[in-house]
């Protein structure tokens, strides 16, 4: 028995010895965790997540319900893009935008494994539910890269806390842009796999064949001098496809024949405005194409909603929604009150500005190049830092920040 005795003594002594595993030290792989292990969201998520709090926030989204709730989505964080403590958050108005709620949801992913995120953004589907689909980037080992894109679905868009369903998993890869509904039923979505940036295929679809219960791999291609794909597809009036991408010379454009199966014709659509920043597109309800993009050479002002009226040939029709410089990442939707309501932000890290906004307009205004109809209205203010005291003291404080703290380790940012 003394030999037995002691070497459990001995083991024993060596595990209360042994350091403890740190966070450091472990890993979502030490638990199982897979780039499909699902995400969860915080409703009613408290103050934490409150503007005074935020240094910075961009990349909005928004929807409207056929009752008339507005939801819009964002992200934003104690620093800057890309780094560390980002969350998304989601706020609803019942006034057509008058006035918002504080974040009735949050999906925060730093408390899991330091996990991050990125562009969120809202979708009402043919069957009325709002999809509200965000992004995780997750380190863990997975053929298909870190980052994968979850949408959660709610079936009472007109309650300001609505319930929401398990997540569904909708691709590897960043879809900050709402799914296109074909004419076949199917559900068309956007996803920038950058885990594919070397083989020039980033651009791709995921689609789902049974109203959002799945989303599958579908296809992919090659975008010469792609960025950021932030890739929008619309069903012309012959069912043919067009797709257009962000580039670093402007916008590119392709063309699918199948219904996304695969895509021919890649080239460029104008090299005149829009050059890597995103734009938005859509068909709308009288069968006409939105585009709004910051129409200038280069640069992110002029914000401009434009109309076309033959399948994206020509875009005759154009309203500027916004004049300013730094407005950016345009998103948007069409109401059953036969609005058209654009959202987008302005200055993310510049003081005094630190906007997220939307405009409330028609194709009538459009058409005429100026706000015509009652009702329409420009440059509403969704979110604004420096209202709740919160956001930047200076202009590119996060930056700064960022420098001082490379500098400090003997390092600089490339």
């Amino acid at each position: 028995m003394k030999p037995i005795l002691l070497t459990l003594l001995t083991l024993g002594a060596a595990a209360i010895s042994a350091e403890p595993p740190t966070a450091t030290t472990l890993s979502p792989d030490d638990y199982g965790i897979t780039a499909k292990t699902p995400p969860v969201i915080k409703v009613d998520p408290g103050p934490r997540y409150f503007p005074r709090l935020r240094t910075w926030q961009g990349i909005p989204s928004i929807e409207r319900t056929a009752k008339g709730r507005l939801w819009a989505t964002w992200y934003a964080g104690p620093l800057s893009e890309g780094s560390s403590g980002n969350y998304a958050l989601l706020v609803t108005s019942s006034d057509d935008g008058l006035t918002w709620s504080d974040p009735v949801a949050v999906y925060d992913p730093t408390s899991f494994f330091d996990g991050s995120t990125g562009d969120p953004h809202v979708w009402i589907d043919p069957q009325g539910r709002l999809w509200w689909f965000v992004f995780r980037i997750l380190k863990v080992k997975h053929a298909d890269g870190i980052r994968s894109e979850w949408g959660f679905c709610c079936e009472n868009p007109d309650d300001p806390m609505p319930k929401w369903n398990a997540p569904v998993f909708a691709g590897f890869g960043l879809g900050l842009n709402k799914p296109t509904v074909l004419s076949n039923g199917d559900w068309l979505r956007p996803i920038d796999n950058s885990q594919e940036v070397k083989q020039g295929t980033r651009t791709q679809f995921y689609v789902s064949h049974d109203q959002g219960k799945s989303f599958s791999f579908f296809s992919k291609l090659s975008i010469k001098d792609v960025s950021f794909a932030e890739h929008m597809a619309v069903e012309r009036k012959d069912g043919s496809l067009l797709m257009m991408a962000r580039t670093t010379y402007g916008i590119a454009q392709a063309e699918s024949f199948d219904h996304g199966a695969t895509w021919v014709n890649e080239g460029p659509f104008t090299k005149e405005r829009g050059v890597n920043t995103r734009f938005f597109l859509r068909r709308l309800k009288s069968g006409a194409l939105l585009m709004v993009v910051n129409d200038v050479p280069r640069g992110r002002d002029r914000m401009t909603a434009m109309l076309s009226e033959d399948d994206g040939k020509t875009w005759p029709h154009k309203l500027v929604l916004d004049e300013r410089k730094h407005v950016s990442y345009p998103d948007g939707t069409e109401g059953a009150n036969g609005f058209i309501y654009v959202t987008y932000d302005r200055g993310r890290y510049e003081l005094g500005e630190q906007e997220i906004l939307f405009a409330k307009i028609t194709e009538a205004d459009i058409k005429a190049g100026k706000l015509v109809s009652e009702g329409s209205k420009l440059k509403q203010v969704i979110s604004r830092l420096a209202d709740a005291q919160g956001g930047v003291h200076h202009t590119r404080e996060p930056q700064l920040m960022e420098e001082a703290f490379e500098k400090s380790r003997g390092k600089t940012k490339p």
